[in-house]
């Protein structure tokens, strides 16, 4: 009986042990997991702030908002021209509007002077705004503009206004209110300039050779033209590059931010991870010495009631 008695409490010693180092076993795998995974995700994140092609296609992208708005690059003036007619004349509602290609880089946009102002006024007819708005809109969509010229002109007829005093100051007065317009409605005012030749650049004769008065050509020569400039493509595509240098180094620099967040925070993990494994070992230390405690109170009780059998029996 004693032995069997022995023998169960031998078995459930071992029993607890057993139970008590399964626990501690869990308990630690279970926290490796955890921070292999932690690790993992880390890796993840640093190898997603490394710089690649597809990063770079997305800055391209972003510097050729830079010119316009635009992705694909617009590499000559005739190209530019093109795109001009197709966004201002699609809906055929810019009545009074021609589209030409000048001389060195330049595209011309002429406007027929009743299309914008009335007779002898400097203010923008309400009318006109709808198709300047889309002017802009189509400025927008061509790359690398350098400047936008707007100039005015008149016919050489007086002018019979008492505020207005010659065709200079008119001239000069409907450049000045389209190119307030224009920055009004999103242009940069940097690119912008406005000047007034009054008559002195006529397109066509206002008289015929026996001196009578031609009506149509004078409605010809008032008129605004609006010239944009555009950059060299060697100028364009070196500016282009400037900005790809000055994007790509603050990738360069937030990339670098970030690698420096994820090793703090692989510090930090792995100093909780350290403290953690400390406060583990030193329980599990405690917890085996409180174990052996246990068990040598246990074989000391044994051993007392095993004197006091021999005690009885010895009587």
């Amino acid at each position: 009986m004693g032995a069997h008695k022995r023998k169960h409490r031998h078995h459930e010693s071992d029993h607890q042990d057993h139970g008590a180092n399964h626990d501690e076993s869990n308990w630690l795998v279970s926290y490796a997991d955890m921070m292999t995974l932690l690790f993992g995700f880390f890796v993840l994140m640093y190898s997603l702030s490394r710089f690649d092609n597809t990063r770079f296609d997305l800055v391209r992208k972003e510097v050729a908002k830079y010119f316009g708005g635009t992705i694909k690059e617009i590499s000559n003036v005739v190209e530019a021209e093109q795109k001009l007619k197709t966004i201002l004349m699609g809906s055929g509602d810019m009545k009074g509007v021609e589209i030409s290609k000048g001389n060195d880089n330049t595209l011309l946009l002429k406007f027929d002077g009743e299309v914008l102002f009335d007779s002898g006024a400097t203010e923008l007819k309400e009318a006109a705004k709808p198709s300047l708005r889309k002017v802009v809109s189509a400025l927008r969509t061509v790359p690398s503009v350098q400047k936008i010229s707007v100039e005015g002109h008149t016919d050489a007829d007086a002018i019979q206004s008492g505020v207005i005093k010659s065709n200079w100051e008119l001239s000069s007065l409907r450049a000045g209110s389209v190119v307030r317009y224009f920055e009004e409605s999103g242009l940069d005012s940097k690119v912008l300039a406005a000047v007034g030749y009054g008559s002195s650049r006529p397109l066509a004769p206002e008289k015929d050779a026996q001196g009578v008065e031609l009506p149509k050509n004078k409605a010809i020569n008032r008129r605004v033209m609006v010239e944009v400039k555009l950059m060299d493509p060697e100028e364009a595509y070196r500016l282009q590059q400037q900005q790809f240098k000055k994007q790509l180094t603050k990738e360069e620099i937030e990339r670098q931010k970030k690698e420096e967040e994820l090793q703090d925070k692989m510090k930090l993990a792995k100093a909780r991870f350290d403290e953690a494994q400390k406060k583990y070992r030193e329980q599990a230390e405690q917890k085996r010495k409180e174990q052996a405690l246990q068990k040598l109170e246990k074989q000391i009780e044994a051993l007392e009631n095993k004197a006091k059998q021999y005690e009885e029996k010895a009587q």
